[in-house]
């Protein structure tokens, strides 16, 4: 199990020591990963449903309007559009990057729920969605997950105080997945690597 964050240095990891990996679930991510590491690795075709819309050309015109502007990209976008980037990384690492980052202009190419944090990180900038293009010839759609906008503070509380909508793992299960989640934490903590809401220490 890993994070945007830390995937390169996990899949490098394992990569040295001879290790061929099945990757789930972001082909996308997963593209990128195997290109930065050379890594042998099956790739899950499954995608972020924002993500993956993101399109190389209408980055591109947007960078023409406006030359001075950086583009950040989340990884788990198109190898065409990562090409594109000045930055790629994690929502943490995009956040960071547009604090200090010297263009007054950003363009932004992950989920735009991003785009709190990073006005208050970076208030002196202006942020720029990229474009998302849907299926129709002239269809276009905002940087926004559906599915992402389900969940929210309230809907947690009225589940906390309802029971309903609870969702129930099999034991078994909750201890492999905790034994994963613990693994990428020791080996971010022996590699020095903070990952979101964590100290290195």
């Amino acid at each position: 199990m890993v994070t945007s964050s830390i995937a390169v240095k996990v899949v490098q990891h394992l990569h040295t020591q001879g290790q061929k990996l099945i990757w789930a679930p972001d082909r996308f991510l997963g593209d990128y990963v195997q290109r930065k590491t050379g890594a042998d690795m099956l790739l899950w075709q499954g995608s972020c449903v924002i993500h993956e819309r993101f399109k190389a050309e209408g980055i591109a015109d947007l960078k023409r309007q406006y030359p001075d502007a950086a583009v950040l990209v989340h990884p788990e976008s198109p190898a065409s559009v990562i090409a594109l980037a000045d930055v790629v990384g994690s929502t943490t690492q995009l956040i960071r990057a547009a604090a200090e980052l010297p263009n007054p202009v950003l363009i932004v190419a992950t989920d735009n729920g991003i785009f709190y944090k990073m006005q208050r990180a970076a208030p002196d900038k202006t942020l720029l969605e990229a474009p998302v293009g849907g299926h129709g010839a002239t269809c276009i759609s905002c940087a926004h997950c559906p599915w992402m906008a389900m969940n929210g503070l309230k809907k947690l509380l009225h589940v906390l105080e309802t029971g309903e909508n609870e969702i129930h793992i099999d034991p078994a299960i909750g201890t492999q997945a905790i034994h994963s989640i613990n693994r990428m934490l020791a080996f971010a903590g022996q590699q020095g690597i903070a990952l979101a809401g964590q100290s290195p220490d």
